[in-house]
């Protein structure tokens, strides 16, 4: 039942689709929810999948990869290309460590928050376009449940920048190795029954590696993550996905 509920509550956290029940957690429980980040990814590509089947036949591919693009957002509340605009926004600002964290607490956006949340829409749109035909179903299926892995990763793998504060710090610096096997195994149950698995893992691997990347060199400039960083590692693991999927021919 446990479990349950904390499945739940990962739907809840991590999407605006209406789940009306109140759960009571505790804080220090809180952060095992990670560990079922990745079906809130199998849920939000099976929405998106559905849309694409409903659409495809009506419209060009260019206009409906920009539903879909724009659809997974407002399924998300925008939660993580707000958190990418933010990143950009104390990364790229040129101050100090604790000014950076102040920027990204800022509700206004700056110009590379801006020009980042741009650039990754067009991006996404653009690759998506791209992928072949025959692999638009997959890509769209397991391209959250990659972006999902790779917040539990990077979550495993850093420390909170703000000392435990906000709803990144809840998480940051508990997930640990128990709450990413899971996610991974659910992530590698899933993905057997939509792509090859050989082809699955080159492609984790890649999203992962690039996780790895970004959440060092985040952790390097302002000292450890945050929950808007966490949503930057969603969006460049997302990408990154998308671009492998372009090369892949199944």
């Amino acid at each position: 039942m446990e479990e349950i509920k904390r499945l739940v509550l990962a739907m809840q956290f991590m999407t605006r689709l209406p789940i009306p029940i109140e759960i009571d957690v505790e804080k220090r429980e809180f952060y095992r929810i990670a560990s079922y980040f990745p079906i809130v990814g199998i849920v939000i590509g099976g929405i998106l999948s559905l849309l694409y089947i409903a659409l495809k036949d009506f419209f060009s591919r260019e206009i409906v990869m920009t539903f879909i693009v724009a659809f997974s957002y407002v399924l998300i509340g925008a939660m993580h290309i707000d958190g990418l605009a933010d990143t950009f926004d104390g990364l790229f600002s040129n101050k100090d460590k604790s000014k950076m964290l102040e920027i990204m607490r800022d509700s206004r956006l700056g110009t590379n928050g801006v020009l980042a949340a741009i650039f990754m829409v067009v991006l996404k749109i653009l690759f998506l376009t791209n992928i072949h035909e025959n692999i638009t179903l997959t890509a769209l299926l397991i391209t959250p449940i990659i972006g999902r892995l790779s917040i539990v990763f990077s979550m495993m793998i850093s420390k909170s920048a703000r000392g435990g504060e906000g709803l990144g710090g809840l998480m940051l610096g508990k997930v640990g190795i128990r709450e990413f096997a899971i996610a991974f195994v659910i992530s590698i149950a899933t993905s057997y029954f939509i792509l090859p698995l050989a082809v699955f893992v080159k492609i984790l691997t890649i999203s992962l590696f690039v996780t790895y990347i970004v959440s060092k060199y985040i952790s390097l400039r302002i000292g450890g993550m945050t929950g808007d960083t966490l949503g930057a590692v969603n969006e460049l693991a997302e990408l990154t996905a998308l671009i492998c999927f372009v090369s892949v021919s199944l």
